[in-house]
């Protein structure tokens, strides 16, 4: 019995931290997160695919909260746990550059932690929906794009690239995803600072590219 209360002691404890939290939008929309808390001033927000939620980003997440960092994985709107189960996952068109103030109130959120030092992942839209954020907000410290591309859904990047200035940042794709190898490749000619452009072979699309490649989490 004492064996079994410590094993759920420390089970309780190692996911004491986890929280399901709602953001609310600077337009007024409140939208799902995951929000793990760390241990330092360092936050990384977390940005799905389209079609995808932040579940695909729950093993990551963790260990980044293991290492200490703050983490908000957030649902876009229309997607994931802000869709009623039997709702329409259909997505308005103009909703798509709306997601900017999604990732916005992630970041808010992990400030309002007190994180000093905020990055942003993000994978294929949410990869563009990062660069658009980040180019507009200064205290960014660096970015992380996994199959960007130069226009998703009308979200584009090359202006953002350009307004990011000299920030690091880096760029993830696989040759065989054409598009967005082609983009990356340009987004990478495009950046001022520090940069880095990572190309694997077979290894898909966005968070994909986590399970089908063992290095790229060390290299995040």
């Amino acid at each position: 019995l004492r064996v079994l209360l410590v094993l759920v002691s420390f089970l309780f404890a190692s996911t004491a931290h986890a929280a399901d939290v709602t953001l609310k939008t600077s337009d007024g929309v409140r939208v799902h997160a995951d929000y793990k808390e760390g241990k330092g001033t360092t936050g990384v927000v977390l940005v799905h695919m389209l079609k995808r939620s932040s579940k695909d980003w729950r093993f990551f997440a963790d260990k980044l909260n293991s290492a200490g960092m703050h983490t908000v994985a957030v649902d876009l709107r229309h997607h994931g746990a802000n869709v009623p189960e039997g709702a329409s996952t259909d997505i308005p068109e103009e909703a798509y550059g709306l997601m900017r103030h999604d990732v916005e109130a992630a970041v808010k959120h992990l400030r309002d932690k007190g994180c000093t030092e905020v990055a942003i992942v993000g994978a294929s839209i949410g990869a563009n929906l990062a660069l658009l954020v980040a180019a507009d907000d200064p205290e960014i410290t660096n970015v992380v794009l996994l199959s960007p591309g130069l226009d998703y859904k009308g979200v584009s990047t090359e202006s953002a690239i350009e307004n990011y200035g000299e920030r690091p940042v880096l760029i993830v794709v696989s040759k065989e995803d054409q598009y967005s190898a082609r983009s990356g490749l340009l987004l990478d000619s495009m950046a001022r600072g520090y940069h880095v452009l990572e190309i694997y072979g077979g290894a898909g699309h966005g968070t994909k590219m986590l399970n089908r490649e063992p290095s790229l989490e060390s290299l995040l």
